[in-house]
């Protein structure tokens, strides 16, 4: 799996998506230029961000594609100038 990091993304939307099946959060990100990702299913990293923590904000990200092509989140943070 190959995990690729961006820098400097502004994030223009934030989904609250459909529980998992065990009942954890699960978000759709949009980012500026029309890249979307959601966050995994079942991370404990997830259930500390509301949809409010990266709105409108510049962030870094990391993330992967799965075999149909959707990129999931592995990581985000605010970015350092943003703060």
């Amino acid at each position: 799996m190959k995990i690729h990091k961006i820098k400097n993304q502004k994030v223009t939307g934030v989904q609250r998506l459909n529980n998992s099946v065990n009942g954890n959060p699960k978000y759709k990100f949009t980012f500026e230029g029309g890249g979307v990702a959601t966050t995994p299913s079942d991370t404990m990293w997830v259930s500390s961000i509301s949809q409010g923590t990266f709105f409108l904000k510049w962030v870094d990200i990391t993330y992967h594609m799965t075999k149909a092509g959707k990129a999931i989140l592995d990581s985000i943070t605010l970015n350092k100038g943003d703060q």
